[in-house]
């Protein structure tokens, strides 16, 4: 498969993310009032909560994961036309979405006695130990 059907692929990945109630936006737009869990017992409450943590965790997700897919259809485009190839905006633009990935890196958490957040070397290429990470 050559680069341009690749990004075209890419191009329609994202449209069907954009158009779909797992949007980012859309995600946004769900929500629960915390008197449609019953009233006056603490599980209601908690379920409510617990309810709008995962939304907006999932809210944050696509849209990491949109301007993921946008990122890589820029950088098939930086690959096969070099840098100076893509319209500045689009260079801007594919920097603004690593800076902004970097940002909500976090390093896997080291639990030393039980090895826990660590990846084995085959699960991550590798043959170095390296941890995989998460984003926050």
């Amino acid at each position: 498969m050559d680069l341009q059907t690749f990004k075209k692929r890419i191009d329609d990945l994202l449209d069907r993310l954009n158009g779909s109630p797992a949007q980012h936006g859309k995600i946004g737009e769900q929500t629960i009032t915390a008197a449609s869990y019953g009233t006056g017992f603490a599980a209601a409450e908690d379920l409510g909560k617990s309810y709008e943590t995962v939304r907006s965790r999932l809210e944050r997700l696509s849209r990491a994961f949109g301007e993921q897919i946008e990122g890589l259809g820029i950088a098939v485009q930086i690959t096969d036309k070099g840098y100076e190839g893509v319209e500045a905006e689009q260079a801007e633009r594919y920097q603004t979405i690593r800076r902004r990935a970097e940002e909500h890196y976090r390093e896997p958490a080291q639990d030393a006695g039980s090895g826990a957040g660590t990846t084995p070397p085959a699960a991550n290429g590798g043959a170095d130990g390296a941890t995989s990470g998460t984003f926050s």
